[in-house]
């Protein structure tokens, strides 16, 4: 193995990371990057540095119309924003013959597509070789990977890697498609290729048996000058070569990429982060200590430097790790973290995980059938961002209104996604249905919605199948959750007295009047009021009562001349708890804890039971009858 790594790089080239985290990294998430996701990604890298940026669908240009997975925007709205947010950035697409057309590459370029990765089984590579051509034709730089490189011999790799280069390939390419392929393996390959033809050479690797990153080192070893990466290696199968990774190992190998690696984990961690809480394998501290040999024994001394001298952790580990790999001397521990510069703090940035979409969020609520399906696209890309499932709950208006209906979020975190559409008619209905059939998991029907459509049409179940359709109570969902804040409240701030602003229904105060022991309303009472309730007609002899109130409910917002008897007759380290959104609260009571409550919360936690629900009341098939 060659240890003369930058002698050995065509004309002292530079290391050109090709980032393909919004192309090979659409695997991972069912191939849900939203425009959005690709604007602040592509934005995002090329401001670090990166000069080669691969987008849109994973399996290339035309998959989504050729039935290869169903994308939320067309590729020329992909390249176009990724342009936009990466002006001085190569944009780049993948391209299978076959799958793509000679027409998609048209248009691909005419919305400012620069480079593009024709990709074909090595065994038959030479049917892609008529595409370098048209390619170029239309203005753009063409590489040519080699599918399944494994599958012919490095001899053959070679004579068909000078056969591409004539053909007009900027680039060939080695790619370990199945994630096999072993160091040695490698350099039999990119070395041939590199005793026969003058074109750059690079490798694209899989890490199903974790060498992704090895072999591109060895590649780069033997002439390789692009190589292939993605953030967290999120990608296909056991995923690609970390880029992160991948900006650490050639640091410290001495070839320079042009990327800052403290930013690049930054960015790693912020925006990719997020996406892998199901698979991460590693964090970006490993990567740091990894980069600078550094013994996790030594991190609780590093960490209280850090802390003490207000530097960055990980510039601190690197910076020991390089000194000494073996011992840690506290003197030059000291003296390193003073000499770094102060931490500064993280800027917030929106993550790909987010829910984003445009006039659609929690409290956001949007008129029209555009509308939902805004919301459905929004929910289905967060979905396959986390794992999580969509759900639809769909509530009857109060009144009849054939035009009506409502989109808003309710919940956007967690193993589900769930959407909220308010509709005004059946007919509304159907529609609604019809468009989201597709897309949503599962629907619940409040039965807490007007009453005019306490019983759907046979029509409207046959949409999405009844299976599929779970009946729910949103109001007593929210009693419910109510009824737990309350018993925490009575267990915190003492079960003395409670304080009830405004009208109770019966069941609500029936319940409180079992978790304290008096409850005064200054409010209407239901017809039935239990012995330990009594009814506050107004403040005026506030002063003489001695309650002790520990909890104040708010049914409704206060009266301004009411604020001020409401606070006094709190105690000390009482609390206010409102059913509902009051936006003066806080300034009209100073220093008083208000627990808001909102009454998505309430949904948090019930799919599991719903799920278990549905799959109970799936119809199975009879059993057979079995005759002797």
């Amino acid at each position: 193995m060659s240890d003369q790594l930058p002698s050995r790089l065509p004309n002292h080239e530079r290391i050109q990371i090709l980032e393909c985290t919004l192309r090979d990294g659409s695997y991972a998430v069912d191939f849900k990057f939203t425009e959005n996701d690709t604007a602040v990604l592509a934005g995002v890298l090329g401001k670090l540095g990166f000069r080669w940026i691969e987008v849109g669908h994973g399996v290339g240009l035309g998959a989504a119309r050729a039935g290869k997975g169903a994308t939320l925007s067309s590729d020329e709205r992909y390249i176009e924003v990724a342009k936009r947010a990466a002006p001085d950035a190569q944009i780049g697409c993948f391209f299978i013959p076959g799958i793509g057309t000679a027409d998609e590459l048209k248009s691909a370029r005419d919305a400012g597509l620069d480079f593009v990765r024709i990709g074909y089984n090595a065994t038959e590579i030479e049917e892609a070789y008529p595409y370098l051509t048209h390619a170029r034709k239309v203005g753009l730089k063409p590489f040519l990977n080699f599918m399944k490189t494994y599958a012919i011999p490095a001899d053959a790799f070679a004579q068909k890697a000078k056969e591409g280069a004539a053909a007009g390939a900027d680039a060939i390419y080695c790619v370990d498609s199945a994630g096999c392929m072993f160091p040695e393996d490698v350099r039999r390959y990119i070395s041939a290729a590199r005793a026969r033809c003058d074109c750059s050479l690079g490798f694209h690797g899989h890490s199903n048996l974790q060498f992704a990153v090895a072999n591109s080192v060895e590649a780069v070893r033997c002439g390789a000058t692009f190589i292939d990466t993605t953030l967290y290696g999120l990608g296909r199968s056991a995923g690609n070569v970390p880029t992160e990774i991948a900006v650490a190992v050639f640091k410290n190998l001495g070839l320079e990429t042009g990327i800052d690696l403290f930013e690049v984990m930054d960015a790693a961690e912020e925006f990719i982060g997020p996406l892998m809480s199901q698979v991460q394998l590693y964090d970006m501290m490993s990567v740091a200590m990894g980069c600078s040999q550094f013994h996790s024994a030594f991190l609780p001394k590093v960490a209280a430097a850090a802390r003490n001298y207000g530097v960055e952790l990980r510039r601190l580990v690197v910076a020991m790790g390089k000194l000494d790999p073996v011992d840690l001397d506290e003197s030059t521990l000291n003296r390193v973290a003073r000499s770094l510069p102060k931490a500064s703090g993280r800027k917030s940035r929106e993550t790909l995980a987010a829910f984003a979409v445009p006039g659609i969020s929690a409290h956001s609520i949007s008129s029209s059938l555009s509308a939902v399906e805004s919301l459905v696209n929004g929910m289905i890309a967060t979905c396959a961002k986390r794992r999580a499932r969509p759900v639809l709950e769909l509530v009857a208006a109060e009144s009849y209104s054939p035009e009506l209906v409502l989109a808003d979020l309710v919940l956007s975190d967690g193993p589900v996604v769930l959407g909220r559409v308010v509709y005004g008619s059946f007919e509304m209905l159907e529609q609604v249905l019809s468009l989201t059939a597709n897309h949503v998991s599962l629907f619940l029907n409040d039965k807490d919605g007007g009453s005019w459509a306490a019983k759907w049409p046979e029509s409207v179940d046959s949409i999405v199948g009844a299976e599929r359709i779970l009946p729910v109570r949103s109001k007593q969902l929210f009693a419910s959750y109510l009824e737990d804040v309350l018993l925490t409240a009575a267990e915190r701030y003492g079960n003395f007295c409670l304080l009830i602003y405004g009208s109770p229904p019966s069941a609500l105060l029936q319940q409180c009047c079992v978790m304290f022991e008096t409850v005064a309303v200054h409010g209407d009472l239901p017809p039935e009021v239990p012995r330990n309730c009594w009814q506050m007609q107004d403040f005026s002899d506030r002063m003489h009562f001695d309650l002790r109130i520990g909890v104040a409910l708010l049914l409704r917002p206060p009266g301004g001349a009411d604020v001020a008897p409401i606070e006094q007759l709190l105690s000390a380290n009482g609390i206010v708890i409102t059913s509902g959104h009051f936006p003066r609260l806080e300034a009209d009571l100073p220093g008083r804890p208000v627990l808001r409550l909102d009454p998505n919360h309430a949904y948090r936690g019930q799919m599991d039971r719903w799920a278990a629900i549905s799959n109970l009341m799936k119809p199975t098939e009879p059993s057979p009858v079995v005759t002797q």
